[in-house]
């Protein structure tokens, strides 16, 4: 017999797993509508970023294990580039910002 704080602790694990892969598949979404067609593999941001690193670190951003949030944020809010605009409020929302973070860091785990 499972005692009850166990099996409280059991489903609020499995609810939080639930919930974090929600929002990394909203983020793989957003990501997709709004990064890839300049981060996906063989695009432009992307053969850049293969030059640039030339191996050392993968050149796909969603393939990358050493992304912090605030690095994020500051590239999608802030970044000023003439390869890569910031994106308002009301393009990427901060909840899909919070989004896309969740699935960039999906692989740090």
């Amino acid at each position: 017999m499972i005692p009850g704080s166990l099996l409280f602790a059991l489903s609020v694990s499995a609810d939080h797993v639930a919930a974090q892969d929600e929002l990394v598949e909203r983020g793989r979404e957003v990501y997709d509508n709004w990064c890839a067609i300049c981060h996906a593999p063989g695009e432009g941001a992307t053969r850049i970023l293969e030059e640039r690193y030339l191996g050392s670190l993968p050149a796909v951003v969603d393939e990358r294990t050493n992304l912090t949030a605030e690095l994020i944020t500051a590239r999608v809010r802030t970044w000023v580039a003439p390869q890569m605009p910031p994106f308002r409020q009301s393009e990427v929302s901060d909840a899909d910002l919070e989004a896309v973070i969740a699935y960039l860091k999906r692989n740090d785990e």
